[in-house]
């Protein structure tokens, strides 16, 4: 997915960043760098590197909560020949994005052969991206003995928002 602006909507704890750490480590697994905005503070490289995500090939660029400096790393990042994913987490208030700014995205990201991942609540992106998923929690499952007081995992719905064919999926994370 080459050249692409892909946009993972949803709530707080709805997979969207298991979703994004499954691609995180599918790529540097495979030799590929990718760059992390982290507009929030909010990624754990700890938890990361037990997901299988190789920290090596991984740059994280931390904004402290500064949308605009977020913004700004990745309209440069996204030029960089070399990448093979940028992706940026604006947590849980996301900024007003122009349907220019993200078309200009969107061609960068062509020219570059990379693919941008944006991570927000809502949509921002709008005509410029070319996929769109919502994800949604849908049940957890527990375990422990004699009674659960574990996480073992999460399921999840994503619901095709925009793209060649809408679709919908549900997969559970560990």
């Amino acid at each position: 997915m080459r050249g692409e602006v892909i946009e993972i909507v949803g709530r707080l704890s709805s997979g969207r960043t298991s979703l994004l750490t499954a691609w995180l480590t599918d790529v540097t697994r495979r030799g590929g760098l990718a760059a992390l905005v982290d507009a929030d503070g909010a990624f754990d490289p700890q938890s990361a590197v037990r997901a299988g995500v190789d920290l090596r090939r991984l740059l994280w660029v931390r904004t402290g909560s500064r949308r605009d400096t977020a913004l700004r790393a990745v309209d440069l990042l996204v030029r960089c020949r070399g990448l093979a994913l940028v992706a940026i987490d604006l947590g849980e208030s996301p900024p007003r994005l122009s349907l220019a700014a993200a078309f200009r995205w969107r061609m960068a990201a062509q020219r570059a052969g990379t693919t941008l991942v944006i991570l927000t609540t809502r949509r921002i992106a709008g005509a410029g991206a070319t996929l769109a998923v919502r994800t949604a929690r849908r049940a957890l499952e527990w375990s422990g003995d004699p009674r659960p007081t574990r996480l073992a995992r999460v399921a999840t719905d994503v619901e095709v928002l925009r793209g060649q064919a809408p679709a919908a999926a549900h997969w559970w994370c560990a």
